[in-house]
């Protein structure tokens, strides 16, 4: 139990990190409302119960194991994040009184929470790790479960936390006043992580 409780907490401490998922959680949330950023972070939590479940019956084992898969996740990855940061970009230079408001599909943003966490080689990478400091050699599928699960209700009381807090009037007020100079951080950084994984070794 206690390798578990120390499993939950590393995971715990990397979902809440600063990160391309919590950054768009709170752009949306501060954006576009509580609706918006909920339905983003349910496509990042589906994206992490994914590669939990391939970590646990060691198919992401395999799937590091050929080179050229990686690859190419970390192309894709690397170029959607650049594509984030072009829009947040553009954002940032377009004057208030230019801004058209967003059109939201039903249903975008959960792709778009989706799109974002399976192009991202990090959890592919990270999730092996994390299945191996939780699980020993003979531990039973049911203990697999129940930590795949735990992460996976950590992530999302994490991240729906965050739109809760991000979608407050205040704070929405706030993003509003500084839109054009948050914009251009959260471009910055999505940036630097898009490029930063394009240039990592595998």
């Amino acid at each position: 139990m206690n390798t578990l409780l120390l499993t939950y907490a590393v995971f715990a401490v990397a979902v809440a990190s600063p990160g391309p998922a919590t950054l768009a959680i709170m752009s949306t949330s501060a954006t576009l409302g509580r609706a918006s950023g909920i339905k983003l972070a349910l496509g990042i939590v589906t994206g992490s119960v994914f590669w939990g479940v391939l970590a646990g019956f060691g198919l992401a084992a395999v799937l590091l194991q050929f080179g050229w898969a990686l690859l190419a996740l970390k192309i894709v990855g690397g170029a959607y994040l650049l594509w984030l940061a072009f829009k947040a970009l553009r954002s940032a230079a377009t004057p208030d009184s230019r801004l058209k408001p967003a059109k939201i599909r039903r249903g975008s943003f959960y792709r778009q929470g989706l799109l974002l966490h399976l192009t991202n080689p990090k959890p592919a990478l990270a999730w092996p790790a994390l299945i191996a400091i939780g699980v020993g050699a003979d531990a039973p599928i049911a203990y697999m479960a129940t930590l795949v699960l735990g992460c996976s209700l950590i992530a999302a009381t994490i991240f729906f936390s965050y739109v809760m807090l991000f979608s407050t009037p205040s704070m929405m007020a706030g993003y509003k006043r500084l839109r054009r100079n948050i914009d251009g951080v959260v471009a910055a950084l999505f940036g630097f992580a898009g490029v930063k994984l394009l240039t990592s070794s595998v």
